[in-house]
């Protein structure tokens, strides 16, 4: 019998279209249906509500609604490091201080990579109340505020980020250089799921990091880019590009779970400094665990 998963993400990397057209979730008995994310808060809203089981989203944004009080939400899964956004700039923004006083277009204020921006921009010289900022959700929404001029930098994900580089636009910084140790592909779900589906869920864990490390191999790249270049519906050489700019932003393949806990704290950390409030209790690595030794391990909390 096959189970559909409901999936909330902002994109899909290589990983999971190798997890979906590859086979890796066909074995597990798992197919997903996918829904395109409008932004962080709706996203998690969402996921408490039960429109979706999972969700693929920045680990910051499970840790602003834990903090919320909603502790039945939890990370279960991060299957690769390096953040796959960049600073991207109208063309007359020629350095740092050109922002001063301007818009920087955000997902949300308070969650997404809201912190990592206000970090980039204080470590050169912009400290918070030197710029405004515009909630305008995901990267395709912030692309948007690009070219209508509602903002003048946002950060964009890779397949964003080709788009504006044909367009124009210009890259001011890539947060992998500044934020190497941060999470990338993260997961999360509720207690209540994960408690009533565990196989399932285990399923799914073992299905995408298997993808995970299958996609990153580059003596499987031409097989890669032939299965992005028919998802997409795109040519080949422009797939190549999508994966070669999507492997660049990329610090780390898959990480064990005490490397997933390490990044997920460094970004914890960067919560804390802006908020004062530190999250706790916010990673499961149980179902990491259990998919790289191949057997269950008993429930531990980490943060």
């Amino acid at each position: 019998m096959t189970v559909t998963l409901r999936l909330n993400t902002f994109s899909e990397p290589s990983l999971l279209i190798a997890a979906r057209e590859g086979g890796f979730l066909e074995q597990e008995g798992i197919t997903l249906s996918l829904i395109q994310a409008k932004g962080s808060r709706p996203q998690i809203e969402g996921l408490l509500a039960g429109d979706w089981e999972l969700a693929h989203t920045n680990a910051d944004n499970v840790m602003k609604f834990r903090g919320q009080g909603r502790e039945e939400l939890f990370i279960f899964m991060v299957a690769d490091l390096g953040i796959s956004q960049k600073l991207v700039v109208h063309p007359h923004i020629r350095e740092w201080q050109d922002l001063r006083g301007r818009t920087v277009g955000l997902d949300a204020p308070d969650s997404g990579y809201a912190f990592v921006v206000y970090e980039l921009l204080d470590r050169h010289g912009l400290p918070w109340d030197s710029y405004q900022v515009k909630s305008l959700g995901a990267t395709s929404y912030r692309l948007e505020g690009l070219r209508s001029g509602e903002a003048v930098a946002g950060l964009l994900s890779h397949h964003h980020e080709t788009n504006a580089l044909d367009e124009g636009f210009k890259i001011l910084a890539d947060t992998r250089e500044h934020f190497p140790e941060h999470a990338g592909v993260t997961a999360a779900t509720t207690r209540g799921w994960a408690a009533d589906h565990e196989e399932l869920l285990q399923g799914y864990t073992r299905a995408v990091l298997a993808a995970a490390r299958w996609a990153q191999d580059p003596g499987n790249t031409d097989e890669v880019v032939t299965l992005m270049a028919r998802r997409r519906g795109i040519s080949e050489p422009e797939a190549r590009r999508l994966l070669d700019t999507e492997r660049a932003a990329r610090t780390g393949g898959v990480p064990s779970p005490e490397e997933a806990a390490n990044s997920l704290r460094a970004i914890a950390d960067l919560r804390a400094k802006v908020t004062g409030a530190a999250p706790a209790d916010y990673f499961d690595p149980r179902y990491m665990r259990a998919a790289m030794e191949g057997e269950p391990r008993p429930g531990e909390i980490v943060g």
